[in-house]
């Protein structure tokens, strides 16, 4: 990995809450009877994606960045038809390992708080690691 990203680089990402990003269809779905509401894998989509994101342009051509640790804690329901900031920012940078928090903001305040480890590995490593289908 080459140097960076530096410990508290941030970068934001702002999303308008949709119907296509609920958990309806999902195990995770609440049911019928509530009001539609952003899902906990549509938040993580976005959040793991603005973490990437930062990492990406520090990483060797032979590298990947994988997931290590994903922490998610919703702290009030995000409603459809809401915009939300995803700010990450860089809280640690190891060898072969950095851990962003993402705050997601609404007007409101602060929604929901994740937490996203990668863990950079040589590509040759990462496909010696998945079995083949």
């Amino acid at each position: 990995m080459r140097p960076g990203p530096a410990r508290g680089t941030t970068a934001t990402v702002e999303i308008d809450v949709d119907a296509t990003m609920t958990d309806a269809g999902h195990a995770t779905g609440l049911g019928d009877d509530l009001p539609p509401v952003l899902g906990s894998l549509a938040m993580l989509s976005v959040a793991t994606g603005v973490c990437r994101d930062l990492l990406a342009p520090h990483l060797e051509p032979e590298e990947l960045a994988v997931p290590g640790r994903l922490d998610l804690i919703h702290r009030t329901p995000i409603p459809v038809g809401t915009r939300v900031a995803f700010e990450a920012t860089v809280q640690m940078v190891e060898p072969t390992r950095v851990t962003c928090e993402v705050l997601l903001r609404t007007a409101a305040g602060v929604a929901a708080r994740a937490s996203y480890e990668q863990e950079v590995v040589p590509r040759a490593t990462w496909l010696e690691r998945t079995p083949a289908a």
